[in-house]
């Protein structure tokens, strides 16, 4: 009789590839690839007055999450690394971090709508939607389980208190 051995189903490898691309590519990159998608995917129209406001909206909402939170990481220094999240050195949960647990990616996802309605069209909408799956399961995800580990009943009290996105 021969023995078997389990070299692994698709299933296992397919899961090893997803977890291969946990922190692997900046929130940045994901951001400009969803943003270039955007311009190919771009409707005719040029944007109205109400979508010139919500749009001019969006940026300052996203620059205050965003500059916000890395101003927040500064002063309590800690790293800003999306890529490096075992290094931080302690759990921020002031300032923009009291209405969000992820302000940073918060004004990405604010920049990259905001472009949307500059740029018109529905399958502009794709961007958004892709970049909230790409960073909620690439990148948040693994951060929490992170920070779980790290900062233990402290952190699990800070995901009761605040959401993740907003």
């Amino acid at each position: 009789m021969g023995v078997y051995r389990n070299t692994g189903s698709a299933d296992t490898r397919q899961g090893k590839k997803m977890v291969n691309l946990e922190l692997r590519l900046p929130p940045p990159l994901i951001f400009l690839l969803c943003a270039g998608t955007m311009w190919w995917l771009r409707g005719e129209s040029q944007p109205g007055i109400w979508a010139m406001v919500l749009m001019a909206a969006l940026i300052v909402v996203g620059a205050i999450m965003g500059f916000g939170a890395l101003q927040r990481f500064r002063h309590h220094q800690t790293t800003v690394s999306p890529t490096k999240p075992q290094h931080t050195s302690r759990l921020v949960t002031c300032g923009v971090y009291r209405v969000s647990r992820n302000p940073m990616y918060l004004g990405l996802l604010c920049w990259l709508a905001a472009w949307g309605c500059y740029l018109g069209g529905s399958w502009v909408w794709v961007g958004p939607i892709v970049l909230v799956a790409w960073l909620t399961r690439f990148q948040i995800m693994p951060e929490e389980r992170l920070l779980r580990a790290r900062f233990g009943d402290e952190y699990v009290a800070y995901c009761q208190r605040v959401r993740r996105w907003c």
